[in-house]
């Protein structure tokens, strides 16, 4: 008799673990994927990269043959805004677009690079214009995506893979 009360006060608490796990799980789920998304939401507007486990979506891998760079200007001078010494600051830099040769309007695109030659060149200039001396070289990769993303729009195309620079340099 007491074998058989002690496996139903299992059976019970067994039953009574299993349910509190389930409304556990109902309870805290969704509260755990809010937390996700603000915690992404944080790290994107503190510019943090995060790497993620999934694959890169195919239309993002571009194989290194389809790609053809285009070079902008080899030594382009760019008045940097004033940092907290007050100094004026200059920034040498040889910039190219690298475009996919595989993209749908490849030959306009392509075609456009040489005739906006002196937009392209004014955007490169405006962003790059908008660091100073002290942050310069730490917002590279921002100053590159910021580029991409302009001239991406500006010519509505995504044929514009890659901005590459070479010579990076700041002088007084």
């Amino acid at each position: 008799m007491k074998k058989n009360i002690l496996t139903i006060i299992i059976l019970a608490a067994t039953l009574v673990n299993l349910t509190l796990s389930a409304v556990m799980l109902f309870v805290y789920l969704p509260n755990a994927q809010k937390m996700n998304t603000l915690i992404t939401k944080i790290c994107q507007v503190i510019d943090l990269d995060l790497e993620s486990p999934l694959p890169v979506p195919e239309d993002e891998k571009v194989a290194v043959a389809d790609l053809e760079s285009h070079v902008i200007s080899s030594d382009m001078v760019v008045g940097l805004s004033k940092g907290e010494d007050g100094k004026i600051y200059y920034a040498s830099i040889a910039a190219s677009l690298v475009l996919n040769t595989k993209a749908e309007d490849y030959a306009t695109v392509s075609t456009l690079m040489t005739t906006q030659s002196e937009r392209i060149k004014e955007i490169v200039q405006i962003e790059v214009g908008k660091l100073n001396k002290d942050n310069f070289h730490e917002s590279r990769e921002a100053v590159r995506e910021a580029i991409l993303a302009t001239l991406q729009e500006e010519f509505e195309t995504k044929c514009i893979y890659r901005v590459d620079f070479g010579n990076y340099l700041v002088a007084e």
